[in-house]
């Protein structure tokens, strides 16, 4: 991304900066799931609206604003938005929670927090092949449809990086935070 300034979350580990605004992007399910244990502010990036952000926190020309999500492709985005509104001290935080974690940033989590949508995709994904073969095996090879449409669906995901089946599943009434 063009404008975009990054730092690594071992930085951010050792500032000690009061006036320095963290905002997290991600859903939140995320962030429910794991989130920075210390003060921050969590806008999922589909509800940012930099304009009322701004104005709300009182942020000045000369405010940091530092910025994650899950590994920083979202947070590049609100970073073209703080940019594109004319605010220049914004950061993406790299590799996101990730990447705060490996690098020892405290990390807390709600104990009544969903697993995890790829989880989810993945126990899902994996008992539609199985069900599927066991069916064509036992009753018809027409049910190697749904191994078929499985695998499909997990090409197009990793070749697109959209899963049909986590928009599903996001909609469920479990996953509701």
């Amino acid at each position: 991304m063009q404008n975009v300034q990054y730092i690594n979350p071992r930085q951010l580990k050792d500032m000690n900066n009061p006036d320095c605004i963290i905002l997290d992007v991600r859903t939140d399910m995320e962030h429910a799931g794991q989130h920075l244990d210390c003060p921050h502010h969590h806008i999922p990036l589909d509800k940012l609206d930099v304009a009322a952000f701004v104005k709300e926190k009182n942020i000045g020309a000369n405010q940091q604003i530092y910025i994650l999500c899950r590994s920083g492709k979202r947070a590049e985005k609100a970073a073209e938005q703080f940019h594109t509104a004319g605010i220049p001290n914004v950061h993406v935080i790299e590799g996101g929670i990730i990447g705060c974690g490996e690098c020892g940033v405290a990390l807390a989590a709600q104990s009544s927090a969903p697993m995890s949508l790829e989880r989810q995709v993945r126990i899902v994904a994996g008992f539609l092949v199985v069900t599927g073969s066991l069916l064509a095996f036992f009753f018809g090879h027409i049910f190697l449809a749904l191994p078929l449409f499985v695998g499909c669906g997990l090409v197009f995901a990793g070749v697109t990086d959209k899963c049909g089946m986590a928009l599903i599943l996001a909609k469920a009434p479990w996953n509701k935070v």
